[in-house]
């Protein structure tokens, strides 16, 4: 949804933000991780992505279907070949790839103005690594303690676009459905926020949402 809607509908109303992780916070390119077993396997990264798409590699995952070590197997199932932890460790993390200083200081500002919160389908290995980075850029060893609360889909075994997933944030933030403003890339996570009266913005990277905040706040 156009920010623009929002500043005379809302403007004000907003107790809490919600921010989705890749795309949003972080920068990410998933054909990276394609490519990254493409080159460990010799398929091509067309291949690996339908392998996993028809596998469900990443919802399976993220949802906290398998721990660390049984993805790992499923990894090696699914591409037939017989990858080492640190191969695929490295394959699945190549899709990360900053986290842009300016979004980290304004989140580090915002957070004393309004709870803040994290909303993310990912996986144990990402955030591992996402740890990793925020330390060596900015000299945290959790980055989710920015935020008041970090809703991770392994962690709670639910997933982004289900409805589920966004009653139990309600329920656990305390506030009605239009106080929160909710921050993702996916146009399904955003579509079914809205369906569940959350006010959301769709990000189209490069766009960012320090400028859409700062008209809405």
């Amino acid at each position: 949804m156009p920010w623009e809607w929002l500043l005379n509908s809302m403007k004000g109303d907003i107790k809490a933000v919600v921010f989705d992780f890749g795309n949003v916070i972080i920068n990410i390119d998933v054909e990276r991780t394609y490519k990254a077993f493409s080159e460990y396997t010799f398929k091509s990264p067309e291949k690996i992505k339908t392998l996993f798409e028809q596998n469900e590699v990443f919802k399976n995952y993220e949802i906290g279907k398998f721990n660390d070590d049984e993805f790992r197997d499923v990894i090696r199932q699914v591409c037939g070949y017989p990858l080492n932890d640190d191969e695929i460790d490295l394959a699945w993390n190549a899709l990360l790839l900053d986290i842009p200083k300016a979004r980290w200081d304004y989140l580090d500002e915002l957070r004393h103005r309004l709870p803040i919160y994290l909303l993310s389908n990912t996986s144990n290995i990402h955030i591992n690594k996402c740890k990793q980075m925020a330390k060596k850029s900015f000299g945290i060893s959790d980055f989710t303690s920015i935020f008041k609360k970090a809703y991770l889909s392994y962690e709670i075994k639910m997933f982004k676009p289900d409805y589920a997933i966004y009653q139990y944030v309600i329920d656990d933030i305390g506030l009605k459905p239009e106080q929160i403003l909710f921050f993702d890339d996916n146009a399904d996570n955003i579509a079914a926020a809205l369906d569940m009266g959350i006010k959301a913005v769709k990000i189209d990277p490069p766009q960012d949402f320090m400028d859409i905040l700062e008209h809405l706040l």
